[in-house]
């Protein structure tokens, strides 16, 4: 897949994979456990040779292209909350990337970070320390990205936006987020796509979901 926009579908579907939790979150105080594990993988993921490298695959992102195809077509009143949070990180992402302090130091505690576990951040290893890596991960967030931009607003029940724990899963799904953004960006994505290479976008993910169901 060398098209230009399977690889801006693919970060967006990153991009969105991670933007589903937050909702899920905030209103229920849990969120799918596979994909919150896939999106801190994808954060560990710092030199990847290539696009779906970040993902360790396609097939990791089914989720984020079903419901990227979903948004660029429907836009249903429910999934307003997830494009939210998917522009919100398309926005901070463009501040951060033009501010190398901070891109150096979210560098530095992410080494510090996955140096605490041998430097093996596979999944046994995310499952095992899951509480840990999100308040880790979630100081990166507050520290060095939310300074630097309006803050993204959540919206959900108290009860549970009032948990540390969940605080902390909300801030790293967001740097889930922006990790996948720095990709978009990076593979020559840009916010006016969205809104005039729609059509283009879609096609490119719906083959990709085309491409995995035939490896299945």
């Amino acid at each position: 897949m060398n098209n230009k926009y399977h690889h801006i579908a693919m970060a967006l579907a990153g991009v969105t994979q991670s933007a589903i939790l937050i909702p899920q979150l905030a209103n229920t105080g849990i969120c799918s456990n596979e994909l919150y594990q896939r999106s801190i993988k994808s954060i560990f993921n710092t030199s990847p040779l290539t696009t779906d490298d970040v993902y360790d695959g396609i097939k990791n992102i089914r989720t984020g292209l079903h419901t990227l195809v979903q948004l660029l077509t429907s836009g249903q009143k429910e999934q307003v909350e997830i494009i939210r949070y998917l522009f919100g990180s398309l926005s901070v992402t463009n501040k951060l990337l033009k501010n190398s302090e901070a891109l150096n130091k979210i560098d530095q505690r992410l080494t510090r970070i996955s140096g605490l576990y041998q430097n093996n951040m596979d999944f046994e290893t995310i499952e095992s320390h899951i509480d840990d890596l999100s308040y880790s991960l979630a100081g990166i967030y507050s520290d060095i990205i939310s300074p630097l931009s309006t803050k993204i607003k959540v919206v959900g029940k108290a009860e549970f936006l009032q948990n540390s724990l969940v605080q902390a899963t909300v801030r790293t799904s967001l740097l889930g987020c922006v990790r996948s953004a720095i990709l978009w960006y990076q593979v020559g994505g840009s916010r006016l796509q969205i809104l005039f290479c729609r059509k283009r976008i879609c096609v490119a993910a719906q083959e990709l979901l085309q491409q995995i169901n035939q490896n299945d």
